[in-house]
């Protein structure tokens, strides 16, 4: 069986620094991360990033004191309830790395939501031309993830839970603060999608929201939305 030790060097850069930063690792893979990041370029400026990415977590969470009296209410728990017998000792590390490899994937979409959220709010910075919307259904697992460029003039699709109904198509749509919906294109399950974002809808995308309807095989026939609204998401500005 592998050791943590063993597991974590054989771990990309990124992850490891994202699992360190994160808190995540075991006592014995934080040592191996400090022992690697020591002579590794590549740790050093992924958990640079890391840092700077979850940085605004810490302003915009306030700090909430402890009610008085709370430590010493559960010491005196602790101490009244007395030694307990001891459990059977089980290795979970198989499983708590699975679970953590769960966890760090839920867990970074969630912070750099927040992170997003907490950088638009404190520090609007109005130069910025790129955008990111996680599009999903009423709090369901995202289907989407989009990411807009107006200076390059492109959108990156990345599907994820996306599933459109048998025989029609799913069809992304930008919805301005005011004005009609424009088309960005058919949203398909390859990795990696782009489409180009026209010159004249640019200037549409502060304060935009992003929404997929169900059309009919190749999108909608007249230009604007006919079908259902399934997702939806809005634009925040990175």
């Amino acid at each position: 069986m592998n050791t943590p030790d063993a597991m974590g060097a054989s771990d990309e850069p990124d992850l490891r620094a994202a699992e360190y930063v994160l808190g995540t690792l075991s006592a014995a893979e934080r040592e191996a991360y400090r022992r690697d990041r020591a002579t590794s370029p590549a740790l050093q400026a992924a958990e640079r990033a890391w840092e700077a990415r979850l940085a605004p977590l810490t302003g915009a969470v306030p700090e909430v004191a402890a009610p008085p009296g709370a430590w010493q209410g559960i010491a005196a728990r602790l101490a009244a309830e007395g030694p307990r017998p001891a459990a059977p000792v089980v290795d979970l590390r198989p499983a708590l790395r699975r679970w953590r490899r769960a966890a760090l994937a839920a867990g970074a979409l969630a912070a750099g939501l927040a992170v997003f959220i907490a950088v638009e709010r404190l520090a609007p910075r109005p130069e910025t031309a790129q955008y990111l919307a996680v599009v999903n259904r009423g709090g369901e697992l995202p289907a989407l993830v989009v990411r807009v460029d107006t200076r390059a003039g492109t959108v990156q699709v990345r599907p994820l839970a996306a599933e459109a109904p048998r025989d029609r198509s799913l069809e992304l749509w930008v919805v301005p603060a005011a004005g009609a919906p424009r088309s960005l294109g058919l949203v398909r399950h390859e990795a990696g999608t782009r489409f180009p974002l026209p010159a004249g809808d640019r200037g549409l995308i502060e304060g935009a929201s992003l929404a997929v309807t169900v059309e009919p095989p190749g999108g909608s026939p007249s230009g604007a939305p006919t079908g259902p609204v399934v997702y939806s998401g809005r634009l925040i500005r990175e």
